[in-house]
């Protein structure tokens, strides 16, 4: 129970987080003198974000919009009144200014509501404008403290899961590749293959966004040095990954032309589709030391059980650079221009 109730703590933040920080700030709010500190929740409520680097960049946004319009509104309103045309023309105007600074949108959004809600208030509550801008400052530092300092979203470790799902997915699609081949590379599977792996590919993709994201969040936690390290471990590992994945692309590539060619015997797919569920074992291996590094001195040793017969290693650079040359042509020489834009 305690165990739970440690987890729930440390991975379910956004739950626990919002509640605490709202009452703390709408405290603040009115130990500050506040007569309306319901908008320090409110700014809570909307900077907590699932990781740290949204938070910061909804909080600024909330802030800088906020008493920019806020200022463009007091500054204006005493001379055109209120009623809908004025409120729409000081949205307009508060609009392309905002475009002509070429801010966010999320800039404009701010602006255009602390625009309309000061409008309104203004005339009924004098200190709206203040309390306003003094509430959202609050609640944006107690968001971002508490997010920040108390157990802060574990990125790392949401990229590291995503890594070793990725691997373990990169593991299967070689085993299918050698079935595939022992199966004699059939062009009826291939197309099958061809989009298993597109689909790894964007898989792919996806992993390698969350570590982005990873880093992006981190890069704002003072806290985070022993996260920092494991990041940059993660991104070095990362690089076999997109190897990986690269390397069997090509496989899967040669495999097919060998196949399509006449002359790829049954000692050959035999031989290949052994090479290749070695290299599913090796991916599986390398996947389960990353979910435990202690294991990581399992994982050496069967990558020089694949080396090139001797008589060969002298054409194997030449060929690999022809298959890569080749590739290229095709990739370049067939495409279609019919429907460039002019």
């Amino acid at each position: 129970m305690t165990n739970k109730l440690i987890d729930f703590i440390k991975y379910k933040g956004v739950v626990w987080k919002i509640p605490l920080a709202s009452a703390l700030s709408w405290e603040l709010a009115e130990w500050a003198g506040s007569k309306h500190p319901y908008l320090a929740p409110l700014t809570v409520i909307l900077s907590i974000q699932l990781t740290v680097d949204k938070s910061i960049q909804f909080v600024w946004q909330r802030v800088l919009g906020t008493i920019a319009g806020i200022l463009f509104t007091v500054t204006i309103a005493p001379y055109v009144g209120l009623n809908g045309w004025s409120i729409g023309l000081l949205l307009l105007v508060g609009a392309l200014i905002v475009t002509w600074l070429k801010l966010d949108h999320a800039i404009m959004v701010q602006v255009a509501l602390s625009i309309l809600l000061v409008m309104y208030f203004q005339s009924k509550m004098p200190s709206y404008s203040l309390d306003r801008i003094r509430d959202t400052i609050i609640g944006a530092v107690v968001a971002i403290v508490i997010h920040i300092l108390i157990f802060p979203p574990d990125s790392v470790n949401k990229a590291r899961k995503k890594m070793s799902h990725f691997a373990d997915h990169l593991s299967n699609h070689f085993m299918n590749t050698a079935l595939w081949v022992k199966e004699g590379c059939s062009s009826s599977k291939t197309q099958i293959l061809q989009t298993k792996l597109q689909t790894l590919f964007q898989e792919l993709h996806q992993t390698t966004t969350e570590l982005d994201k990873a880093e992006q969040s981190l890069r704002y936690n003072p806290l985070g040095t022993q996260k920092r390290a494991s990041l940059q471990e993660l991104t070095r590992k990362m690089k076999h990954l997109r190897s990986g994945y690269a390397n069997l692309a090509d496989m899967i590539r040669v495999c097919a032309k060998w196949s399509e060619s006449g002359h790829f015997a049954k000692e050959n797919q035999r031989i290949w589709a052994d090479h290749l569920t070695m290299l599913a074992k090796l991916v599986k291996q390398w996947k389960q030391a990353l979910d435990d590094p202690e294991a990581f001195s399992s994982v050496k040793g069967l990558a020089l059980q694949i080396k090139a017969p001797v008589q060969m290693e002298n054409y194997q650079y030449p060929l690999a650079l022809y298959m890569n040359a080749e590739q290229v042509i095709q990739d370049f020489q067939n495409l279609n221009f019919s429907n460039k834009i002019l």
